[in-house]
């Protein structure tokens, strides 16, 4: 059995709970193939699919409700710590206002299943002066489909993910050696990068967007 499929079987709600808080509060932890392993643990019977599903919508709610608060007391604040954490300062933010923008509320729900913009949204959304009861709609049908999407998934192809996670889990080491020195390479060519970007436009890239609601 795989790491993750025995410890959900071991530990269950509480494990996927605590890994899927952790993933919405901003550490890059993919949690997918923990709702995927839950979904394939439904189809044996061995999890209950709903229960799955209902704690990964709180989890996601309530590490989306503490960065929209964040987002409510810190407002331009929120912004600037996000563009000094990213790599390429501002670039995020943007894409999230240009969704937000673009989508209105419904950008909540759009950014669970876009990397890199799932965690910067709660915060923008404070923010930006959001309702809290219209936050928490959005954000709660977007946890809901977030998590159901894993979820069923799983469940529909439990065979082939049981076979995914016993090839990954043969393969691990190598997995994890490739993905460091993946992840050094392109974080030490993005520095390089950065003082030449910010050297010839300043103005578009060193400072981060005031907010407008």
């Amino acid at each position: 059995m795989n790491g993750i499929t025995q410890s959900l079987v071991v530990y269950g709600a509480p494990i996927l709970f605590s890994v899927i808080f952790v993933e919405q509060a901003g550490v890059p932890l993919p949690s997918a193939p923990w709702l995927l392993a839950a979904g394939a643990l439904s189809a044996t019977g061995e999890m209950n699919a709903a229960v799955a599903v209902g704690m990964s919508i709180v989890a996601c709610v309530i590490a989306d409700t503490l960065w929209f608060y964040v987002g409510r007391r810190g407002g331009n604040r929120v912004v600037q710590l996000f563009c000094r954490l990213s790599l390429a300062p501002n670039s995020v933010v943007l894409r999230t206002k240009g969704l937000f923008d673009r989508q209105g509320l419904r950008g909540l729900v759009l950014a669970k299943f876009l990397p890199g913009l799932g965690a910067v949204m709660p915060p923008l959304a404070g923010a930006l002066g959001v309702s809290t009861s219209h936050f928490l709609l959005f954000d709660g049908l977007g946890s809901l489909l977030y998590a159901a999407f894993y979820i069923v998934a799983g469940f529909l192809f439990h065979n082939q993910v049981y076979q995914l996670l016993a090839v990954l889990k043969q393969l691990w080491l190598g997995a994890l050696l490739l993905a460091l020195v993946g992840v050094s390479a392109y974080l030490g060519f993005k520095y390089m990068r950065r003082p030449l970007v910010t050297r010839w436009t300043p103005h578009k890239t060193s400072e981060c967007p005031e907010l407008r609601c």
